[in-house]
């Protein structure tokens, strides 16, 4: 099974790692943006931009995962992950089974419509769902030591939730008293995410084969 999905297809070649570098491009895009508009002093607020490379930020690392899924599914041959194995089908499936050539490819389209609707952001959900190809015990092959490997966690856990209160609330604070006011978001603490998960995904790329 190629689990890190180089999947040939017509023309140009893709895998995981080459749709996440495409997909980081918004997120450098954004900040170039917020850096431009800073230096022309024009008054307006550009935390947003910095936002929105947060949203983009995680969507790119969601997408990793699906796709790394979804290609490494593409190469399943002999012995399925008992993950995958485990997967619940419909009666209406086994139609599409008897009647495909290429099994494989069967079994891919099923895993991405099903995972259409599941984000793969959350660290366990991650680890879960690349069980699907065979990746056992995921975040123990990208940091062994148990006091490292929390801080990876508790760090992407932290960019998770900030996301989350982007995308889902506004960013704005809930507490009683609080006045809905906007949190607050720095260039340097979003540069140092970027950096976190450019990382991570190297990490996974070169452990995780």
């Amino acid at each position: 099974m190629n689990r890190k999905g180089s999947r040939p297809s017509r023309g140009t070649r893709h895998s995981a790692s080459s749709l996440f570098k495409k997909n980081m491009a918004s997120v450098h895009d954004s900040i170039s943006l917020y850096e431009g508009i800073v230096k022309l002093r024009v008054g307006l607020n550009t935390d947003w931009l910095l936002r929105g490379a947060v949203v983009f930020l995680v969507s790119a690392l969601d997408t990793y995962f699906h796709d790394r899924i979804k290609y490494g599914i593409s190469g399943v041959s002999g012995d399925m992950p008992a993950a995958l194995l485990r997967h619940r089908i419909t009666i209406g499936d086994l139609e599409d089974w008897e009647d495909a050539r290429r099994k494989g490819n069967v079994i891919r389209n099923w895993i991405a419509e099903h995972l259409s609707t599941v984000p793969l952001q959350s660290p366990d959900r991650i680890a879960e769902y690349m069980r699907y190809i065979g990746v056992e015990q995921l975040w123990n092959k990208v940091e062994p030591d148990n006091t490292k490997r929390k801080k990876i966690l508790d760090k992407l856990n932290e960019i998770i939730t900030r996301r989350n209160q982007i995308a889902h609330e506004g960013d704005r604070l809930s507490g009683r008293g609080s006045g809905k006011r906007l949190r607050g978001i720095a260039l340097d603490t979003v540069t140092d995410w970027i950096k976190f998960i450019d990382g991570l995904i190297t990490t996974i790329d070169a452990k995780v084969t």
